[in-house]
C-alpha cells in the first residue's frame, strides 16, 4: 500500500536539498459582508448578489499571511525536514519570519481570498515578476549553486512570461540532473499557442533535468487539448503530454487521486477525504511540496504521489502545513 510504504519512509528522517522558485505573494484572507452586519459566507450566494441589484460590497481583511506557490512549496518541503532554499519576490515585512533560507528578487503579488464554504475566490495583482527573467536568478548566486541540490520546484508559470525563455537556457546548461516539478498555475483558458510554447520549453529544459509536470486535473486536460488524438482517460492526457514534451513525468494533483504517467509506468493513488475543508486554496501548493520531497529523496511514484496527497489534504483539512510526525498520525488515524 502507497500509504504504508509512505509511514516506514517518512521515519527514515530524510532531509534533501531543494530550490523553489521564482513568485511569493502577500496573502490577505478575508471577509465579506452583505451590508445587513451578516457574512456572505458562498460563493453561490456571492455570484447571486452579483448578478442581482447589489452594485458595492465591504470586506474585511482577517489576516494576512506569506504567500506564493514557491513560498508554499517551500513551507511544506520544510517542515517535512528538507533544506530549502526559496528564490521568490518577497519583499515584504510578512516573509522576514519564514523558517527556511529565502533569497529576494523584488516585491511580491498581493492576493486577496475569500474563503467561501463552497470555494474560494481570490483577486491578485502582480508586481515585477511578470517581468522575471533568468537574468534575475543569475543576479543572486552562480547558476551551480542555486541548482546544486537534489530536486527544483518551480511554480506559476501563468503569471511568468518569460519561464519558458529561461527553460530554453537551462536546457543549455551544465547543472546537476536532478527532478524539476513544475506546477505551471491555471493554464485553464490559455492560448492554445502559449500551451505548445510550454510544452516545447519543458523538452528543452529536459536536456537538464528531469522534468515534471503537475497540475491538477483541469489544467492538465486544458494541456492535453492542445495535443492530437483522442484519449480514453486521464492517465492517457498524462501519457500524451509526457510523450509530446519529451520529459520524464506528468503528474495529476486532485481531491479524490494522484496520477502519474512516465515512460514506464502509469500509477494512481486514492487521496483521503478532507472531510470539512478549512481551506480551499494552497492544497495543491502543499502537494507540490510533499511530491518534491519524496523525489528529493529518491522515493517511488506510489509513495511520493502518497506524500502529495498527504500534505494536501492535511492542509486543506487543518489550514496547517503538515510536519513529518503529523503525516504520521493522518496515516495512522485513516
Amino acid at each position: 500500500m502507497a500509504y504504508d510504504a509512505l509511514r516506514r519512509l517518512l521515519a527514515d528522517g530524510h532531509s534533501p536539498s531543494v530550490a523553489t522558485l521564482p513568485d511569493g505573494s502577500v496573502d490577505h484572507f478575508c471577509t465579506l459582508s452583505d451590508g445587513r452586519g451578516g457574512t456572505i459566507e458562498t460563493r453561490e450566494t456571492f455570484g447571486h448578489d452579483v448578478l442581482g441589484d447589489r452594485s458595492s460590497f465591504r470586506f474585511q481583511i482577517e489576516t494576512s499571511e506569506p504567500g506564493g506557490q514557491a513560498v508554499n512549496a517551500a513551507t511544506q518541503l520544510h517542515a517535512l525536514g528538507a533544506d530549502v532554499a526559496c528564490y521568490g519576490h518577497i519583499d515584504d515585512p510578512v516573509f522576514d519570519d519564514l523558517p527556511f533560507e529565502t533569497v529576494s528578487m523584488g516585491e511580491p503579488a498581493e492576493v486577496y481570498a475569500f474563503n467561501f464554504t463552497d470555494q474560494d475566490v481570490m483577486f491578485a495583482r502582480h508586481p515585477t515578476f511578470a517581468e522575471w527573467s533568468l537574468d534575475d536568478l543569475r543576479d543572486l548566486a552562480p547558476l551551480p549553486e542555486i541548482f546544486g541540490v537534489e530536486a527544483v520546484a518551480c511554480t506559476n508559470w501563468v503569471s511568468t512570461p518569460n519561464m519558458g525563455a529561461a527553460f530554453h537556457r537551462l536546457g543549455e546548461a551544465d547543472l546537476p540532473r536532478v527532478p524539476f516539478v513544475l506546477d505551471p498555475g491555471d493554464v485553464v483558458k490559455r492560448d492554445v499557442d502559449d500551451l505548445k510554447a510550454l510544452l516545447n520549453a519543458l523538452g528543452a529544459l529536459q536536456d537538464t533535468f528531469d522534468v515534471i509536470y503537475n497540475g491538477n486535473r483541469a489544467e492538465v486536460r486544458e494541456t492535453a487539448a492542445v495535443i492530437e488524438g483522442r484519449f480514453e482517460d486521464d492517465l492517457d492526457r498524462l501519457a500524451a503530454i509526457r510523450e509530446a514534451a519529451g520529459i520524464s513525468a506528468t503528474v495529476i494533483h486532485d481531491r479524490a487521486e494522484a496520477l502519474v504517467a512516465t515512460a514506464d509506468e502509469r500509477t494512481r493513488v486514492e487521496n483521503y477525504n478532507a472531510e470539512e475543508a478549512v481551506r480551499h486554496t494552497g492544497g495543491g501548493d502543499r502537494f507540490t511540496g510533499g511530491l518534491t520531497h519524496a523525489l528529493a529523496c529518491g522515493w517511488d511514484w506510489e509513495p511520493a504521489l502518497a506524500c502529495g496527497n498527504a500534505c494536501a489534504v492535511y492542509y486543506v483539512k487543518t489550514g496547517e502545513t503538515a510536519t513529518t510526525d503529523a503525516l504520521a498520525n493522518l496515516i495512522d488515524d485513516r
